[in-house]
Formats: structure tokens, C-alpha cells, sequence
């Protein structure tokens, strides 16, 4: 079997660029013959062991234009028994262009349909349309979680679509602590300052606790000066830090009580896994596919709806009789090195190509 994946960027190597290297790995250890066109920006020098090439076009909207004719003649040299993986509706849309009229389909692996990501996002919604397209519909849809299945199957009028998490690098177990000092709890949020982030509700539920709750906000946005100006508001003064854009997040994971995540849209949970493997639990809101991490692959607690005093009293539980225990975290992380190894994943995507 041979692939080849278009992917929208490489760098930085987080989240779904991390998945797709993984992915390529694993994949390379089935036997599959795996290589990769990179729409902007470099690939990463830890990569040199993948067969990636890059049409280096910047990372504005209109690349998705700029690369059309680029890809048309780069997946048309491809031999007949390639399968074409688009990554993404940043991906799908190039590909499914580049690919109009030549015969030939392609897979897409899809991880930013929501219906919240949708409403609050006109590009995602605006991309979302274009795909539906007759000559741009993709074969097959590969999607991270059930959440995105649920609507893709809503939207792509009957096409098969598959859910396969994504991989995530094994990491050795790491055992929880227990609140520091209950005098300050310290509470964390890791996410850039975006509207489905939903920051605002963390802050208004930091308003709720009593006083010996802490919240640290490491990210930079759009709405920064909307949360700094709703934290001068709502009178938390000391209680709240803004770090800004930070290089790692390893020793705030570390010194944290607990992460709080209160995305109103999220396709997967790249850190909501980070904070388990670094034993710290998270509290977040019960949306899709949040709730197929937590507690499955994450320990943690799920408010009961997503308002501020929901989200407050899953904080409470969450550092106090409800704090998830080590047996529940090394569930969590033999869940997690299972249905989330590279060799898994990779064997499901080999079967589902087949």
C-alpha cells in the first residue's frame, strides 16, 4: 500500500501536525510506503527521516487558491495506486480542487467539523460548504472522533465515514498529586484566545469560587483584551494571571491543581491528554468530543452543563472529594496506550484504506 498525505503545515509540531508525523511513522511500520506535500511554512529538521516536500506558500486563506494548480500537477505524477489523504478542510479544499476532473478521488481526515466551530467560525463554515461540493466530496472520511463523525455523516450525503482517534506519543506512566495547598488552588488554562476557547466562562467561573482559587491563563488572541478587561470586570485582581504565548507548558502542568478547559468546540483534546500524562487532572464541559476523553482517556470531571456555575462546581469536586485517584489514571493511560498507540491507530487507517 502506498499514501500520500497533503497537510496545511508541519510547524509547530503540535497537535494535529504531531498526529500526522506520528501517523506517517506508524504507518511506515506497516509496511505502507508513506510521503507528504506541505502546503506552508518549513518542515521540522526532526522530521528528515520522512519523504515530505513543501510548496512553501504562506499561510494566509488564499494559499487554499495558490495551491491549486501546484498540487494539480504534483498529485498527478503520483502512480494510479496512491491513496491521497487531505488533511483537514484546509486540505480537502486544495485537493479536492487540484483533483476535479482527473478521475481520480481522495480520503479526507477530517478534525474541525463542529457544529459550534461552525457558528463561530465563518472560515471553517465557509470551507465546510465548499467541500460539499459534487466534484470536491472526498471518497472516504477519516475522523478523529466520534463528535466530528456524528457531523460529517450529517453533511456529506451518504459518503462512508470511519472514527479513528489520533496518535498520540506513549509516554510512561506518571501517578497524580494531590492539591498542593488548599489556601490557593491553582487552576490553569492552555489555549490560544480564540471565541470557541471560551475563556470568558472560565473567568466567570473563577468569580464564583472563593477567594483562595487562582486561575493561570498561558495563551495570546483575539479576545485578549476582551478577558483582561472581563478579569478587571469581574474584581478578580490578584487571582488571575495572563502568562501570554508561552514556549511549553511542562512546568505549569507540573506546579497546576488542575487544567481548566472550557472549549466549547474542541475535534479531539490534544492537551486535555497532555495534562493526564503529566498526572494532572481536568475539568471541562460536557461537549463533543470532550466527552469521549474524559474520563475514558483523561481523568477527570465533565460539568453538568455548560454555564459558569456548572463549570465552578465541577472545579469544587474536581479538588475535593471528587479528585479522580491513581487507580483512575492508570486506567486512563492503559486506555490511552492502546486505542491512542501510533502501531494502533496506524493498523485501524491500514484497514480502512483496504
Amino acid at each position: 500500500m502506498r499514501l500520500h498525505l497533503v497537510l496545511p503545515q508541519l510547524e509547530p509540531l503540535y497537535g494535529m501536525e504531531l498526529a500526522a508525523a506520528l501517523l506517517m511513522r506508524g504507518l511506515q511500520d506497516q509496511g505502507v510506503e508513506v510521503s507528504a506535500t506541505v502546503l506552508s511554512r518549513a518542515i521540522p529538521s526532526t522530521l528528515d527521516d520522512l519523504t515530505v516536500d513543501s510548496l512553501g506558500l504562506g499561510t494566509r486563506i488564499t494559499r487554499l487558491v495558490e495551491a491549486v494548480p501546484l498540487l494539480r500537477r504534483r498529485l498527478r505524477s503520483l502512480p494510479a495506486d496512491v491513496h491521497i489523504v487531505a488533511s483537514g478542510l484546509w486540505g480537502s479544499v486544495p485537493v479536492g480542487a487540484a483533483l476535479s476532473g482527473t478521475g481520480r478521488e481522495y480520503v479526507a481526515w477530517e478534525h474541525s467539523l463542529l457544529r459550534e466551530r461552525m457558528r463561530l467560525d465563518s472560515r471553517v463554515r465557509t470551507l465546510a460548504r465548499i467541500t460539499r461540493l459534487r466534484g470536491l466530496r472526498p471518497r472516504l472520511v477519516i475522523a478523529v472522533s466520534e463528535g466530528v463523525a456524528r457531523v460529517v455523516r450529517q453533511t456529506t450525503h451518504g459518503r462512508p465515514v470511519v472514527t479513528i482517534a489520533n496518535p498520540m506519543p506513549l509516554r510512561p506512566f506518571v501517578a497524580p498529586r494531590e492539591v498542593a495547598d488548599q489556601k490557593r488552588v491553582s487552576l490553569l488554562t492552555t489555549a490560544a484566545f480564540r471565541p470557541y476557547k471560551n475563556h470568558s466562562c472560565a473567568l466567570r467561573a473563577l468569580s464564583l469560587l472563593p477567594s483562595n482559587y487562582h486561575l493561570t491563563l498561558a495563551g495570546d488572541g483575539a479576545e485578549r483584551d476582551l478577558l483582561h478587561g472581563m478579569a478587571d470586570e469581574l474584581e478578580l485582581g490578584d487571582r488571575v494571571t495572563f502568562l501570554g504565548r508561552v514556549p511549553g507548558v511542562e512546568r505549569l502542568l507540573a506546579e497546576a491543581d488542575a487544567l481548566v478547559h472550557p472549549s466549547r468546540a474542541e475535534t479531539f483534546g490534544f492537551s486535555l491528554v497532555e495534562a493526564a500524562e503529566a498526572g494532572l487532572p481536568v475539568v471541562a464541559l460536557p461537549v463533543p468530543a470532550l466527552d469521549e476523553m474524559i474520563p475514558t482517556f483523561v481523568p477527570g470531571v465533565l460539568a453538568a452543563d455548560t454555564s459558569p456555575s456548572a463549570l465552578a462546581e465541577a472545579i469544587v469536586r474536581l479538588t475535593g472529594d471528587g479528585r479522580p485517584t491513581g487507580a483512575d489514571f492508570e486506567m486512563a493511560w492503559h486506555a490511552r496506550r492502546g486505542a491512542l498507540s501510533p502501531a494502533e491507530v496506524s493498523r485501524r487507517w491500514v484497514e480502512a484504506l483496504a
